[in-house]
């Protein structure tokens, strides 16, 4: 089943446009969530979340993409693959975790900050980019 709801949620994310939504950062990480490849299947719907250096040089493409899966009326999360892709922004390593656990949505976690895009439809402000290489190019959202 779980292999199922991934294959139609990259499915989904492939035909849907990148809409990269940068959501939270800290002194290191900026986080954007792609909201135009929101997915739902049944009861979950999935999104991807990217990590990005703040203190990366420029033309350093490095980041990191998880993608998380949201049971909405269950408030529940977890993380079912993670990409690292260089600093060329190619593809590195995938580490899948199609098994995962679920955990109850912690109001200090990112998935509370995720949770509300995902089920609602809410935005951050911004600002918005419509793929990685973009977010880095403009100058990583500073």
């Amino acid at each position: 089943m779980t292999a199922i709801l991934a294959a139609a949620a990259v499915a989904a994310g492939a035909a849907a446009a990148e809409e990269w939504n940068a959501f939270s950062r800290n002194a290191r990480l900026v986080y954007l969530a792609d909201v135009g490849a929101i997915a739902t299947v049944g009861d979950t719907t999935s999104v991807r979340v990217a990590r990005i250096s703040l203190q990366s040089p420029a033309g350093d493409y490095s980041h990191k993409i998880d993608e998380y899966e949201i049971r909405c009326n269950a408030k529940q999360a977890r993380i079912i693959v993670e990409v690292e892709y260089g600093p060329d922004g190619v593809e590195l390593e995938r580490y899948p975790e199609a098994d995962a656990a679920w955990d109850d949505i912690r109001p200090t976690s990112l998935s509370a900050y995720i949770e509300p895009m995902v089920c609602n439809g809410d935005r951050a402000s911004g600002p918005n980019a419509p793929s990685i290489k973009a977010f880095i190019d403009g100058g990583r959202g500073q």
